[in-house]
């Protein structure tokens, strides 16, 4: 898109302020992490916990011109600053300005709606015709009121094809999405459970999504869905059917053939045959390549060149992972295709690693790899994310590296040359992302690239704690501020990675560690979000101070030591947080009553000293027969609270609540609340079943024998066994976290959903395994855990808490991230 400020502000019927006339706009972003674009139109959106006119400052300094705003009042204060279209609600006017983009351009337009599934065909359809059209897709699982008009703001005279996701949730809403997509061509995957509460019927909500196709000239509809009968007859002509079951379809499966680790189709259309094969063997996943097929009939695009392709589709859990690598370096890997639109999103996620020089490796793209446009378009994007680094693979992308300039550019034909020639040191600290096209297999080259070669990993998924925090925030006042923990290494999380998501999404308002290098750490890593120090020691206090950690002080000695460090670097500050924990009766750390006065009138009479929170620990907050005494300490803490406040003359923000406090007690969650281990996935509420592990440890098979009966495996002849047995090693032990009194079938790892006995004793660095009744060969994935229910029986048998067990995994164990 390229458009004026002043004709965009026509499109929606806006107020305009304008600061530079004539100005273009090329692109909209909701996303404030997406800055710096020179061109871009950020669209504040207020959401039930953010209020995106918040970010406008922030944007200002970044450079960005143009606003579009619902909030008058931010317009005139910036008046003369940047551009401003005012608007009285956001997403009619951003579906209004889609609507008349969207009308600039005649192509097919496919549109695919259903209750699941949506994501899944787009991205497969994707990957099935990439090399056939230039295709523009809507990004990720953008089918919302916002996500299609921002989906199709990305339509260009480039796309000969678009293909776009539509989704709904309340009555009326396809109506407006259908006005802004117009689509030749339609697809329905399924009628299932999701959003039926708004509806009075499954056939209202069926007629509801199918408002979606009121202008198609085609519809692909699988015959063999019930919801088939509640087509409406005028719309009869225009579906085109598929079917396993009836040969009168206009696309028939007459062999459906499932195998161990795929699928075999065999297909009659348009009076020919035709036969491929999946890589899954699911009954969704057959579905799912149904329907992709039977469009690739539609849009006349099937020949051998995309049967082929069949073979090679992945899931799209495989979609962008960020891993540490070599050098201290960040891998963001998203090798599973190249294209413009894909690239965008990767290259938006680069840019969140400011503290890091950034690299990008990228082979030749997928579509229409000789379009010098394109590799500009490209060219253009890593320029404004400050790439200074572009590792060049294949030759299309060579032919236009003057393009680039003046990032520096190396060639290379395949990932494999540019390893041979790589020095790995240049990679130091770098944020590195690898793009590129399935042809080059760029897979192997991010398996070489990360840290610490071993084959056990953890796998921390970013979006399940984005999911916690969002529930622990739907039981709090908005008002109420959200403190985290990130001590222990964020639970075994990674405390960098976790509190780099949460700084780069503006979602919470503390950090804490238990230890001041800790802090330093994160400080020195760009984390710039305010951080309490749950036990500072007095020789960490000048380091402290240096990198604004605010210290909690839980005793007079504790204050006099940090006056006394203060003394001397009084030029770092006017004035410094600290944080007051009041012992109310768990008796481990903070003041009683009458040392309290005295800290207090210390506090008054240095005057460089603001308290920021009072606090304290609540002993039993799970346990429901002990729910009088937390009252009592609750009690005490308001009392001595009242003390600090008649002392200071001001209140600070109190906290005493824990994730399980947060659930149990509403009534005292006050202006902050502590997050800990609920935010990672545990509770001892009965709210625990909403919340979701992040971690799934994970390793491969090294080794596979056969042991004979009567023979023994492992350390001290533990592991004998009355019959013969396929006995595998796995490449984990105790110095990987797993627990040695798991030993000897006391616990099971899974192959491929085959639960699996430990078989011997665990060794430091590998574990048996009993694998006879699976076909498990060397080199396949086993899982140790993965998920609540796993994590809190490994817990129970130790006799222990899931606290312990994800502490416990070191270092030494690859973190692999799953991100938004």
């Amino acid at each position: 898109m390229n458009y004026t400020i002043e004709s965009i502000a026509d499109f929606c019927a806006g107020k305009s302020q304008i600061a530079f006339l004539g100005s273009t706009v090329s692109r909209i972003n909701i996303d404030h992490r997406s800055a710096k674009r020179d061109n871009a139109l950020f669209a504040a959106i207020i959401g039930s916990r953010f209020d995106g006119h918040d970010f406008i400052p922030e944007l200002l300094e970044l450079k960005y011109h143009h606003f579009l705003v619902t909030d008058e009042r931010v317009a005139k204060r910036y008046e003369g600053r940047a551009n401003f279209i005012i608007v009285k609600d956001m997403i009619p006017a951003l579906q209004l300005i889609a609507k008349e983009h969207r009308d600039n351009y005649l192509l097919p337009v496919l549109a695919i709606t259903g209750s699941n599934g949506k994501t899944i065909v787009k991205e497969w359809l994707n990957s099935l015709l990439e090399s056939e059209f230039k295709i523009c897709r809507s990004p990720k699982s953008y089918n919302s009121q916002i996500g299609v008009p921002l989906s199709v703001f990305e339509l260009s005279s480039y796309d000969s094809l678009a293909i776009f996701e539509a989704g709904i949730s309340l009555p009326t809403e396809m109506e407006r999405l259908e006005q802004i997509l117009k689509p030749t061509i339609g697809l329905i995957t399924n009628i299932g459970d999701a959003h039926s509460a708004h509806f009075d019927s499954d056939q209202a909500k069926f007629l509801e999504k199918w408002k979606l196709f009121m202008t198609a000239k085609k519809v692909l509809v699988c015959k063999d869905q019930t919801w088939t009968k509640w087509i409406p007859k005028d719309d009869i002509e225009k579906c085109v059917f598929w079917s396993k079951e009836d040969k009168s379809a206009d696309i028939y499966f007459s062999s459906i053939k499932q195998q161990s680790h795929s699928t075999l189709f065999k297909a009659i259309a348009e009076g020919k045959n035709y036969s491929f094969e999946i890589p899954f063997t699911d009954r969704i996943s057959i579905e799912n390549a149904g329907h992709c097929f039977a469009m690739c009939i539609i849009l006349g695009k099937i020949n051998s060149r995309v049967l082929s392709k069949f073979e090679d589709l992945s899931p799209i859990a495989m979609r962008m992972e960020v891993k540490q690598g070599l050098e201290d370096s960040l891998i963001i890997d998203d090798t599973y295709n190249s294209d413009l639109g894909s690239l965008q999103a990767s290259v938006d996620q680069l840019m969140t690693h400011a503290d890091r020089d950034k690299y990008v490796i990228l082979s030749d793209l997928e579509q229409n790899a000789d379009n010098h446009e394109s590799y500009v378009q490209i060219a253009h994007m890593l320029r404004e994310a400050e790439v200074t680094h572009l590792i060049a693979i294949g030759s299309e992308i060579a032919k236009n590296k003057d393009a680039f300039e003046p990032i520096l550019v190396r060639h290379f034909d395949s990932g494999d040359e540019f390893w041979e020639q790589l020095d790995t040191k240049t990679l130091r600290h770098k944020a590195i992302l690898i793009k590129g096209a399935r042809k080059f297999k760029l897979e192997k080259l991010v398996t070489r690239l990360q840290a610490k070669q071993r084959i056990t990993t953890l796998e921390i998924d970013l979006r399940k704690l984005r999911q916690n925090l969002t529930y622990f925030r739907g039981k709090i006042k908005e008002s109420t501020k959200v403190m985290v923990m990130v001590k222990a290494f964020a639970y075994g999380s990674g405390s960098y990675e976790v509190a780099h998501f949460f700084q780069s999404r503006k979602i919470v308002n503390y950090l804490v560690v238990a230890y001041a290098d800790e802090g330093v750490t994160l400080r020195k890593k760009g984390i710039s979000l305010p951080i309490m120090v749950m036990s500072p020691s007095k020789t960490a206090y000048e380091s402290m101070i240096q990198h604004n950690l605010e210290p909690e002080i839980y005793s007079l000695n504790t204050l006099k030591d940090f006056i006394r460090a203060t003394k001397t670097m009084r030029h770092f500050f006017d004035e410094y947080s600290i944080h007051l924990k009041i012992d109310s009766g768990m008796h481990r750390l903070g003041f009683e009553e009458d040392e309290l006065r005295e800290a207090l009138l210390l506090i008054k009479e240095i005057g460089f000293l603001r308290v920021a929170t009072v606090f304290t620990h609540l002993s039993a907050t799970d346990d429901e027969a002990q729910d009088d005494f937390t009252r009592q300490q609750i009690d005490l803490f308001l009392s001595v609270n009242q003390i600090v406040v008649d002392s200071l003359g001001y209140q600070p923000d109190r906290h005493t609540l824990n994730s399980t406090g947060v659930l149990r007690f509403p009534e005292y969650h006050f202006e902050m609340v502590r997050l800990g281990i609920g935010l990672y996935g545990f509770s001892d509420s009965d709210d625990s079943r909403f919340l979701h592990a992040l971690g799934s440890l994970k390793s491969y098979i090294v080794q596979i024998r056969e042991v004979r009966a009567g023979d023994s495996v492992g350390y001290a002849r533990k592991g004998v066994g009355q019959v013969d047995r396929r006995i595998a090693t796995v490449a984990l032990g105790y110095a990987d976290g797993l627990d040695r009194r798991l030993s000897n079938g006391n616990w099971q790892i899974e192959w491929q959903g085959v639960k699996c006995p430990t078989v011997g004793n665990i060794c430091m660095d590998m574990t048996m395994i009993d694998v006879s009744l699976t076909e498990a060969k060397e080199g396949d994935e086993v899982v140790i855990f993965s998920g609540n229910s796993d994590i809190q029986k490994m817990a129970d048998k130790l006799g222990t808490i899931p606290y312990e067990i994800l502490t416990k995994i070191p270092e030494r164990v690859r973190r692999i991230y799953l991100q938004e």
